[in-house]
């Protein structure tokens, strides 16, 4: 929790702990110290009772949305700068977010020149900013893309719960979260995948929607035995 008035403190919200962790790192390798939520309810919470600088918030996750949570913290007058994380890519949903109380917008995959840009733009400046390291960051994505691969059988569960269960919402949410989570690791075709998934959802193409996610089984299984 917050402990030096001399840095920023920021709240990293995301249900994908992977990208909390890699996210905190880019923050930290900049200067700033970090907390972590993995759902709105808890970010509100959190917000709440500690003073952060900024909060970035991921938009699709359990419990309470990002989008939720950010209407919750505007209605009771949190007027710190919140960040929408998301792989979201269409632009009037980018400008509804706006609409909801986000001060800007952030695309995943969030690569730390990205970060940069963003609290540049919006004048967030720490008062010890470290160089952004390459070989740090490409340490710390090799670690977490590891972790992702360790988690693809939890994942392949929740893709046949889904399927055997008939429910779009938890199959296009898994979509989404692939679509900006595995291009994150570079994962591009499980992320092209996630992103079809999501896309025939959008337009009632549920059977395509089916198809797609066989095909994402596939191709996770591949990464798993080609790592082990």
């Amino acid at each position: 929790m917050p402990e030096n008035d001399d840095y920023e403190n920021f709240l990293v919200v995301d249900d994908s702990e992977a990208n909390r962790l890699l996210l905190s790192f880019m923050l930290q390798e900049l200067g700033y110290q970090t907390d972590e939520a993995e759902n709105g309810e808890k970010a509100v919470e959190m917000a709440l009772e500690f003073d952060y600088s900024a909060i970035f918030m991921d938009i699709n996750m359990p419990i309470m949305d990002g989008s939720e949570a950010t209407e919750t913290l505007r209605s009771i007058n949190f007027d710190k700068p919140i960040f929408a994380c998301s792989a979201e890519d269409n632009s009037n949903k980018i400008k509804q977010l706006i609409n909801l109380g986000f001060t800007d917008f952030i695309c995943k995959p969030i690569e730390p020149q990205k970060v940069k840009g963003l609290l540049e733009k919006n004048s967030i400046t720490p008062e010890k900013t470290n160089p952004l390291n390459d070989e740090n960051y490409q340490h710390k994505l090799d670690q977490l893309s590891k972790r992702f691969v360790e988690n693809i059988p939890v994942i392949l569960t929740k893709i046949d719960r889904a399927v055997e269960k008939k429910s779009i919402a938890d199959l296009k949410r898994i979509g989404h979260k692939l679509k900006g989570t595995a291009s994150q690791f570079g994962f591009d075709r499980v992320a092209k995948i996630g992103r079809d998934i999501e896309a025939a959802i959008n337009k009632s193409k549920i059977p395509l929607a089916i198809e797609k996610a066989i095909f994402l089984k596939a191709e996770l299984n591949k990464i798993r035995e080609s790592k082990q």
